[in-house]
This record gives structure tokens, C-alpha cells and sequence, in this order.
């Protein structure tokens, strides 16, 4: 048997728990002579991930040369590429490391950065002024008056909000953007970056009505027999009190609704959703599809299907990660494009949807640092700071 099948086999044997006490010595001691920092092992290994996680931190500890600050909080995961080359990573709002990173510390990708996004948006009020929100804030709230989360006044002087149901507000964010808002029904809405969300001054006394363009996390306020409903691309969903994420970005296919808490209702809609304030007029009644919490629907043209899935991997941007679980290479780009407010060119490259990535990695990261990790791969990638554009040169099978 040779060594690399032999380590396969106690992986696997580790996964299953089978591997007896000598066994798991002789898979630490070779882990511990690797210098390589990528291995096979079967892509389910991650399962087992927690039993070596103490070992991971202190090798990439050696590696990396640098103090970590006690406070930050650790978590370990896998990026897998092509044929479960699996390279490890740790996230720690630092430097992302392969075991034998330091020959990767002077690449020209390092040199030439993009610092992560932020809290930048604004608000279109309802006479048509815009407000560029400050940057030092993390949200606004929607009361008597327009107010930032710690109570500090969006404008100088301004008289109440009118309260008026029938005057709008848009608050949008940029890429690279990113805004809380509380409406004035105490409903919270976490708005990512390149999205929009439009609202009353006042939600009428039978219904909440909101539209969204891009993605949004809601924790809407329960109010008895007064429906909120969140119309965004080609959909109308309809909840009481609840926690759910929607993307429904232009430029993607598929619009992904999460439930995370409660229970809601998801309905195709058939008209234009500038328009969609009149919802009795554009419903589709047929194909409601009701929610659990760890359920979501995706909405193509075919119709809508219901899944079950990790709720984490959908709302995790809210607490500050990019989460990717069976990612496409185009999944993972067009996230940081976003996020960065970069332009992903793939020049003569050709993606083929069945290599996927795995991994969770800070959203307060540099873009170097998180393309670091995706290099780690096998993925060639050239950055033009000039251009603000990620070039991807050549996929590398391991």
C-alpha cells in the first residue's frame, strides 16, 4: 500500500470511527512532518475536522510568524478544489496562510490591494433629496424622526417624518456596501451590498409592504393579522413576525429565499415590481409555497422548489462571512466582486461547475487575503489595481 493511500485510509477510518488509538498517533505524526500544506483525503473528512483543530491552529501558528490577538475567534474550515485537494485555512481576520504560505508573501496580488467593504449607503427621501449616510454608522431607524441607530440625527433641522403611507423612501447600498435599517413597524432589515430596499414613511393600518432589489436579512415585527410582505424579483413573501433571508440580485437566475425563524409564504408574482405596491393586481394565486424554518425556496423560470439547507451558509454576510458550501468558482467571485466592488474577468478560461469550494472566511478581510485562499487551490489569478479587476488566468488541477 503506498503512504498516500494508507493516510486516505485512516481518514477514512477516522471519519467512520474505526481508527484505533495507534492509528490516530500515526496519522498525527505524519500530519505533523507535512510541509506541503495540501493533501488528499476524502472530501467528507471535514466531518472529523474538530479532532485536529487544536493541532491545525498551532501549525499555522509556527508558520505564520505573527502574534495573534487573544480576542479573536477561531474557526476552521476546508476549501476543496478539484479531486478533494483539500488546503487548509484558518480565519482569524489576519493573513491567510497555507502551511508553506511564506513563499507566497511578495506576489503581485499582495502588493496591490482592495480593502474590504463597509457601512456605506443612501437614502432617497420621499421629496426625491438624497442623504449620503454616514460611514461612521451601522444603521438608521425609521421613527418620529429620521435617526441613526445610537440616536444621532440623520439631518440637521428637519422637521418629523409626515408619516405618510403613500410617500416612499429607498435606502440603497453599493458594492462594497453594506446598512441596518429599522422601518417605523420596528421590523429590522440588514441590507447587503449592490441592493436597494423601498419603503412607506408609514406602513398602512391592513398590510406591510416592502420592495427589495439585491439581498436582504429581515426580522420582521410581529403584528397580529397585519401581513408584511417583501416583493422582490419575480416573487411576493408573505410573513406575520419572522427571520428570513432573500437574494434576488438582477443578475442571478435563481432567487433564494431562507427561513430561519417562523413561517412563511412565497408566491410568484406577474408584474413589474415597480408596480407591486398594488399587490391584490399582480398575484399569481397558484404556487404558494409554505416555509419551515431551515427551508428554502429557489424561484427559476420553471417554477419554485423547496430545500432543506444550512441556514448559515445564506445569512452569514449578515455576521460578517462569506460562507461557501459546494461553490462554483463563479459563486465565489461574483460574491467578492460585490463585496470589493471589483470587475472578475476570465479571460480564455473555461469554469467547469464541478470544481467547488468549501470555506468561511471574514468579510473584513482584504481582497488579497481572501483571494489567497482561493489560490490555494490551483486558481491563477492577476489583480490590476488600475483597472480594479481580478483577472482569472488558469485553473491548476492538483
Amino acid at each position: 500500500m503506498t503512504e498516500k493511500k494508507r493516510h486516505q485510509e485512516l481518514a477514512s477510518k477516522w471519519l467512520n470511527g474505526t481508527i484505533t488509538e495507534i492509528e490516530k498517533s500515526e496519522f498525527r505524526a505524519w500530519y505533523d512532518g507535512h510541509v506541503d500544506g495540501r493533501f488528499e483525503v476524502p472530501s467528507s473528512f471535514a466531518g472529523s475536522e474538530e479532532e485536529l483543530s487544536d493541532r491545525i491552529l498551532m501549525k499555522i501558528r509556527e508558520n505564520m510568524h505573527q502574534e495573534i490577538t487573544a480576542t479573536v475567534k477561531f474557526r476552521y474550515r476546508w476549501v476543496i478544489g478539484i479531486a478533494a485537494s483539500i488546503l487548509l485555512f484558518i480565519s482569524i481576520g489576519v493573513y491567510f496562510w497555507s502551511i508553506s504560505s511564506p513563499k507566497n508573501m511578495d506576489s503581485p496580488l499582495t502588493r496591490q490591494d482592495v480593502e474590504p467593504g463597509g457601512n456605506r449607503a443612501t437614502l432617497m427621501l420621499a421629496d426625491g433629496r438624497v442623504v449620503d449616510l454616514s460611514a461612521d454608522q451601522s444603521g438608521i431607524v425609521i421613527g418620529k424622526e429620521l435617526a441613526y441607530n445610537d440616536g444621532t440625527a440623520v439631518l440637521a433641522h428637519e422637521l418629523p417624518l409626515r408619516k405618510n403611507a403613500s410617500r416612499f423612501m429607498c435606502l440603497s447600498t453599493p458594492k462594497g456596501g453594506q446598512y441596518q435599517i429599522t422601518l417605523p413597524d420596528g421590523t429590522r432589515v440588514w441590507l447587503n451590498s449592490a441592493s436597494s430596499l423601498r419603503y412607506p414613511e408609514a406602513f398602512p393600518t391592513d398590510r406591510r409592504t416592502v420592495i427589495l432589489e439585491g439581498e436582504a436579512y429581515f426580522e420582521v415585527k410581529n403584528r397580529s393579522n397585519v401581513p408584511f410582505e417583501v416583493v422582490s424579483k419575480g416573487q411576493v413573501v408573505e410573513v406575520l413576525g419572522t427571520q428570513f433571508n432573500i437574494n434576488a440580485y438582477k443578475d442571478e437566475k435563481k432567487i433564494k429565499t431562507t427561513l430561519v425563524e417562523g413561517s412563511i409564504s412565497v408566491r410568484p408574482h406577474v408584474a413589474d415590481q415597480q408596480i407591486a405596491h398594488n399587490i391584490g393586481s399582480i398575484l399569481d394565486s397558484k404556487s404558494v409555497m409554505i416555509l419551515k424554518p431551515g427551508e428554502q425556496a429557489v424561484l427559476t423560470e420553471d417554477g419554485v422548489q423547496v430545500n432543506k439547507v444550512n441556514t448559515e451558509e445564506f445569512t452569514a454576510w449578515k455576521d460578517g462571512y462569506f460562507y461557501f458550501r459546494d461553490a462554483t468558482l463563479q459563486d465565489v467571485m461574483k460574491q467578492f466582486s460585490r463585496w470589493y466592488d471589483v470587475d472578475i474577468q476570465y479571460g480564455m478560461l473555461s469554469v467547469d461547475d464541478g470544481d467547488l469550494f468549501v470555506g468561511k472566511i471574514p468579510r473584513e478581510v482584504s481582497l488579497a487575503t481572501a483571494v489567497q485562499v482561493i489560490k490555494g487551490t490551483g486558481v491563477q489569478i492577476e489583480f490590476s489595481e488600475k483597472e480594479r479587476s481580478v483577472v482569472i488566468k488558469d485553473f491548476i488541477a492538483n
